[in-house]
């Protein structure tokens, strides 16, 4: 009786497993984002990865009045990166208060950025030197053959 018993057990937990497979036809886990195969959710880290990126791009976008110069691989530059710069690595825009001493880039010595002192209400600038005016509104004293700030006026 032991051993029909015993026999009639080891069928039943041998033979469970087959029977029921027709049930459990349904999937094996649950469609959230976690239990996606992994196919799937490869593509959606490569869209992530995608919208990262875009990010990034916008906060490296040159705004003039946010702006006056960026910083390539830990080196500081004034006025506009060059097109090949702008989403490579170690590329930062920002700003950075003019001083004297500091060399303005040629951006800011053309005849855009000139200020006529006469209308502006300042004293005439010494000879060799010019008034241009930053993209923040700030009025800088120029060298004109060498971009050196002689000084900075703050905008009103």
């Amino acid at each position: 009786m032991k051993r029909f018993a015993l026999l009639a057990f080891a069928a039943v937990t041998a033979i469970a497993p087959i029977a029921a497979a027709p049930a459990s036809a349904a999937p094996r886990y649950e469609q959230t984002p976690q239990n996606r195969p992994a196919a799937e959710r490869r593509e959606d880290r490569r869209d992530d990865r995608r919208d990262d990126r875009r990010d990034a791009r916008q906060q490296q976008r040159w705004d003039a009045r946010q702006h006056n110069g960026y910083s390539y691989n830990g080196r500081w530059y004034y006025g506009p990166a060059p097109a090949a710069y702008v989403g490579r690595p170690g590329f930062q825009p920002g700003y950075h208060a003019w001083s004297k001493g500091d060399r303005v880039p040629a951006y800011y010595r053309d005849r855009a950025h000139r200020v006529d002192y006469r209308q502006a209400r300042l004293r005439a600038p010494p000879r060799g030197y010019e008034y241009v005016r930053d993209d923040r509104g700030t009025v800088l004293l120029v060298g004109i053959a060498t971009g050196v700030i002689l000084s900075a006026i703050l905008a009103r």
